[in-house]
């Protein structure tokens, strides 16, 4: 299946969630936010949304400075 991962095409098995494609793709899930097709998507909804084809999202990382 293909869906738009930070504007990137990217190739997935069908029927993963939010919070398997964060794993499988190495994001650190303390430091980050989703946007799943425009709508910023609350932590403990990562494993309840089974990704779609042509699904779009946008993975922001908090970077901490100073």
């Amino acid at each position: 299946m293909r869906l738009t991962v930070n504007g990137k095409e990217l190739l997935i098995l069908d029927g993963l969630s939010i919070a398997e494609l964060i794993v499988k793709q190495g994001f650190n899930p303390e430091v980050i936010v989703i946007e799943h097709n425009q709508k910023i998507i609350n932590k403990e909804e990562w494993h309840t949304i089974a990704l779609q084809p042509e699904d779009c999202l946008e993975v922001v990382t908090f970077v901490g400075g100073g």
